[in-house]
């Protein structure tokens, strides 16, 4: 025996479909939003370059920046076998366009500068350093460059 009118499961109203519709694009909003801000946030993060040249006097670095903004170089070293790093934030930098300045450098992507960290190495010496750049909007310390430097016996 058939049901009568009344009972019968019906589709969904008009007002509710709508309501459901509108879920769906205020969740599809919010995702699209979330991927944008994390685009946006890796393609304004810190990635450059260093080169590193150690002498009896101290360490030249080298950085070029490829994306983000730089504040500052960090170099931590220690004799090559050591469990202990120095930390130094000391240098004096020439940046591309020849200025002299301390190590507070303010560059972008594209830019880059010459830093001297002054210290007393030995000769024909194993020496391993790490180098950290500030990132200029967060301030965060990020690794650019690790590895070993023999200082030449000259």
């Amino acid at each position: 025996m058939p049901k009568p009118k009344s009972q019968r499961l019906r589709g969904m109203t008009t007002i509710e479909a709508l309501l459901v519709a509108a879920a769906f694009i205020i969740v599809g909003v919010i995702g699209v939003m979330v991927f944008q801000g994390m685009g946006k946030s890796m393609s304004e993060a810190l990635r450059a370059n260093a080169i590193v040249t150690a002498d009896r006097g101290g360490f030249d670095v080298t950085v070029e920046v490829l994306n983000g903004k730089l504040s500052g170089l960090v170099l931590q070293y220690g004799t090559a076998g050591s469990q202990t790093l120095q930390t130094t934030n000391t240098g004096q930098c020439v940046t591309g366009g020849g200025n002299a300045q301390s190590n507070a450098l303010n560059l972008v992507a594209g830019q880059s500068a010459t830093c001297r960290f002054p210290a007393t190495l030995t000769p024909g010496q194993q020496y391993v350093y790490v180098i950290y750049a500030r990132e200029s909007t967060s301030g965060k310390a990020v690794q650019i460059a690790k590895g070993v430097v023999t200082v030449g016996i000259s």
